[in-house]
């Protein structure tokens, strides 16, 4: 009988799986796809209300749920920065090699950009969708020594007034210029530095969350009507505060109304990680529950590294205006489906090969024969 920890493991994995198929689904807003589906703005304005936050949240329930601020802190740093940060340079390096590729032989990019890049990478801001991987090593490394100096309790307080001061260093960058350029090269590094800030105020939150699954774990068990309720609620009062405070985009730390942010972002979390806790009750013949999103989830790292490709979208959209010759009727469903459902092979294709051949680029030693 599985144990009531890797239980919920296995409801994280299904929620980061469908978290990375979301962000897939979000940054699918080039003006091509725009032009055939402008009603995706919406679908995209509720997946930026929570999608980065969701990943935070479930980093904090797995801390707890492996009591990982019991052990040791070098040790805990040391296994961080090789499932994290190692990914971040490796990859970091391919997509500097494809910007040297658009520089020297496509000759699509001036030499600026790549100085721009190379800036990203060294300090922390990261490139593209490679920002995530630094914020959250550094998110985890300093909640976790913030728990190791203050306590349980007290890290709550000090984690609080780290936010509140974060935000006003956040306030004082919109207030910025970004000329001359080395004023915006300015306001990317105090980014960087208090993205992980935030990251940290939702690592605490899943943290303590993690506390009551226990209890809610057993009330759900007790009576249907709970999840029955909760799950529409959660979702509702998501929409509704995000219809409030959009748009909103947690990369350029573009908040508006932070405690409304918040909050908003919290339910729109917590709805994924229940309706995962359900979908994990669920049995796909005798495959095991739901293992496609278990594969994305577990590979949630790899997937947001490659599967924001552009020249795999330009293919997408090019394929779905296609079929949309023959499919009049549904179109805008249509074209944006198969645009997703194309890049999620090409994403699957990628993970699978990374796994057999190149598994050091996700931080896994090589195999020696």
């Amino acid at each position: 009988m599985e144990s009531t920890e890797k239980k919920r493991i296995i409801y994280f994995d299904i929620a980061k799986g469908i978290g990375i198929i979301l962000v897939l689904i979000g940054h699918l807003q080039t003006e091509t796809i725009l032009s055939y589906t402008p009603y995706v703005l919406s679908l995209c304005s509720w997946i930026f209300s929570f999608h980065m936050a969701l990943f935070f949240i479930i980093s904090g329930m797995l801390i707890s749920c492996k009591r990982e601020e019991e052990k040791d802190f070098k040790e805990a740093v040391k296994k961080k920065f090789r499932s994290i940060m190692i990914p971040y340079f490796w990859f970091s390096l391919i997509y500097i090699f494809i910007v040297l590729y658009s520089l020297l032989i496509s000759k699509v990019v001036p030499l600026k950009t790549l100085f721009i890049q190379l800036w990203y990478v060294i300090g922390m801001y990261g490139m593209n969708v490679l920002w995530f991987l630094p914020a959250l090593f550094a998110a985890e490394v300093l909640f976790l020594y913030i728990v190791k100096r203050f306590g349980r309790q007290r890290s709550v307080l000090a984690i609080i007034l780290l936010c509140i001061a974060a935000a006003g260093m956040n306030f004082l960058r919109g207030c910025m210029q970004n000329e001359p350029e080395i004023y915006e090269r300015l306001n990317e590094l105090i980014v960087t530095l208090i993205r992980p800030v935030f990251a940290c105020v939702y690592i605490l939150t899943g943290y303590w969350l993690y506390k009551g699954l226990e209890v809610f774990d057993s009330r759900i068990r007790k009576s249907k009507m709970i999840q029955i309720i909760l799950l529409p609620v959660l979702l509702a009062v998501n929409i509704y505060l995000n219809s409030l405070n959009r748009p909103v985009d947690f990369r350029s730390l573009v908040l508006n109304n932070y405690i409304m942010y918040y909050f908003c972002s919290v339910c729109g979390s917590m709805f994924i990680i229940l309706l995962s806790r359900v979908l994990s009750d669920i049995r796909i013949g005798g495959s095991g529950k739901f293992p496609l999103l278990r594969f994305y989830g577990v590979n949630s790292l790899v997937f947001m590294a490659v599967h924001n490709n552009s020249s795999v979208r330009n293919f997408a959209e090019r394929a779905a205006m296609y079929l949309n010759q023959y499919l009049t009727r549904a179109r805008g469903y249509i074209c944006y489906a198969a645009v997703i459902v194309i890049c999620i092979i090409y994403v699957t294709l990628t993970i699978l090969i990374i796994n057999s051949f190149f598994p050091f680029l996700t931080g896994k030693p090589i195999r020696r024969k």
